[in-house]
């Protein structure tokens, strides 16, 4: 039977579906819900937010609860249909690391971050493991990490072995020794599109070709990487699954499962970029593909690197049947990662406070999911398609006659920079396409201190900037 929070709930949805409940409709007060329903106060407050998680409540700060449509039954972008061809990766336009902005890289404002935890995390660390802070790391990282580590996904559904992980310096260095050992210079390798340009910009750095496979409709087109796969015309395969890079959506268990089962029947590895695991907006942590790999094809790579912090260049990998190949190119390569580092996380996972915190968090970026996209459709033209992330911190945003780069031109001159549509492509695809980190609160909460709320507000005013810029394009056009 279900908890009594989920039947309120699921009535509340049903209203809304049948008209009942309209949108931007005022809830009750939380004390009053719990008179209406005669119910305990827990009971109330997980009902709304159950609702919230859903996307069928958002709360205007110091009013109250307002009923509102799920971000999924609002247009989205549509994706190309094409044939996957061999390409060579470019590097995509940078921009200097102090212009860069908030909507341009996927990160997290510091206060978001848990800097008073984490600094006692790391007195309580260095304490803890005194001199051995001062020697030279282990090459596959810290014993007690891993354990922590491997404790701590098993909690979520996905056991791990602390013997089986190697630490890295993030996961893009992940990424890239899983590349390194696993294909040659010249080799092809496939990948989704769109594909994160940081990843692109990895495997032309590499000498890697790739090969984009069309991802539409929230499925990866398996039967042309079967093909390919057949014909041996690639090396390795290159995916995220979970809050895809910039699309926000998670692939199928069931395109999961086909992508481990055919890593298998082709002997081909599939590396894995999951760094956006778990920054679900709901309560439930998606499988990786790693999950469903019986025979070690499937390497997979993650960090705190958008979780925790971006600074401590910590990641790691799970690499399957190469781990021995693996190991041995981070012995010879990269002598370990920073120890103290190492044993703050640990101790952060361990105290509990990572999990807390990731709650908190996911809870916190999937409002601002909602803020953006009030605000996006608010000021952009009727047909704007945004995307509905599922988690991660991105919105990939798509308008039929908008030149992303001559928006981003006229975004630089204004310093809104973010990042257009053709960079996450080695192909002509994605011209009418940007990218926005929603890392940043764009609302201004009363609670908040008055420099939060006057940075919200300013940041605001940078993304209508940025929309006059897009409705100047499309007006041009």
């Amino acid at each position: 039977m279900a908890a009594r929070y989920i039947t309120i709930s699921d009535t509340i949805i049903s209203d809304v579906d049948n008209g009942v409940l309209v949108i931007d409709q005022r809830m009750p007060s939380l004390r009053q819900f719990t008179q209406l329903h005669d119910v305990s106060m827990t009971t109330a407050n997980n009902c709304y937010q159950r609702l919230l998680d859903l996307g069928w409540l958002h709360v205007k700060p110091q009013i109250g609860y307002f009923i509102t449509q799920p971000l999924n039954k609002q247009s989205t972008p549509s994706y190309p249909q094409f044939n996957a061809q061999i390409s060579k990766p470019k590097i995509s336009q940078s921009i200097e690391q102090g212009l860069r902005g908030p909507f341009y890289t996927a990160q997290l404002p510091a206060e978001l971050l848990p800097q008073e935890t984490l600094s006692r995390c790391l007195r309580r660390a260095s304490l803890r493991a005194g001199t051995a802070l001062f020697a030279y790391p282990d090459y596959q990282g810290d014993i007690e990490l891993r354990t922590a580590l491997a404790g701590h996904f098993t909690q979520q559904h996905f056991p791990l072995k602390a013997d089986k992980l190697v630490i890295t310096n993030g996961c893009m260095d992940a990424v890239r020794s899983a590349i390194e050992i696993t294909t040659s210079p010249g080799d092809t390798i496939a990948v989704s599109s769109p594909c994160f340009s940081g990843l692109l910009n990895l495997l032309q750095n590499m000498g890697r070709s790739v090969i984009e496979l069309p991802c539409y409709k929230a499925q990866l087109d398996l039967d042309q990487l079967e093909a390919l796969l057949q014909a041996k015309r690639i090396a390795a395969c290159l995916f995220s699954a979970n809050h895809i890079n910039p699309q926000g959506f998670c692939l199928s268990n069931q395109q999961k499962q086909s992508i481990a089962e055919l890593a298998l029947r082709y002997q081909v590895p599939v590396i894995e970029d999951d760094i956006y695991l778990e920054l679900s907006y709901s309560n439930t942590t998606p499988l990786p593909i790693k999950y469903w790999d019986k025979s070690g094809w499937v390497l997979w790579c993650s960090s705190v690197s958008k979780t925790i912090a971006a600074g401590y260049r910590l990641g790691w990998c799970e690499p399957g049947r190469f781990f021995d190949a693996y190991l041995q190119l981070r012995n010879v390569q990269f002598f370990g990662v920073n120890n103290i580092v190492q044993h703050t996380v640990c101790e952060f996972i361990n105290t509990g406070h990572y999990a807390k915190h990731l709650k908190k968090l996911t809870t916190t970026l999937a409002s601002h999911a909602r803020q953006y996209h009030s605000v996006l459709r608010e000021l952009l033209p009727e047909k704007t398609k945004i995307s509905v992330a599922e988690g991660g911190m991105v919105i990939w945003l798509q308008l039929e006659n908008m030149n992303s780069k001559t928006v981003l031109h006229e975004a630089l001159k204004q310093n809104v920079p973010f990042r257009a549509g053709s960079e996450f492509t080695t192909l002509e695809y994605y011209q009418n396409c940007l990218r926005l980190n929603i890392g940043w609160p764009i609302v201004a909460n009363e609670k908040e201190t008055a420099e939060k709320q006057a940075q919200a507000l300013a940041l605001r005013a940078k993304l209508v900037i940025l929309c006059e810029l897009i409705n100047a394009n499309v007006a041009v056009k």
